[in-house]
């Protein structure tokens, strides 16, 4: 395991939401769409799905859209 990997698995771990968030993205998906699945607020999960953007593991697909930005996996 290289040390990008190490420090990826720790900022995960860091969250537990944020573990959680990203274990759902298996396709593209709006926060409102995950915080349903998970059962959580939807200001919480788009609050993981920053930081987890912040950091290159997920990619907003559409960021011109005001309402309803999907997000992937990188």
């Amino acid at each position: 395991m290289n040390r990008k990997e190490i420090k990826t698995k720790i900022f995960l771990k860091k969250g537990k939401i944020r573990k959680e968030v990203y274990d759902k993205l298996t396709e593209a998906k709006t926060a409102t769409e995950i915080a349903k699945e998970l059962n959580k607020h939807r200001s919480s999960v788009s609050r993981a799905l920053l930081d987890l953007e912040k950091i290159g593991l997920v990619k907003c697909v559409n960021p011109e859209d005001d309402k309803f930005r999907h997000y992937v996996k990188r």
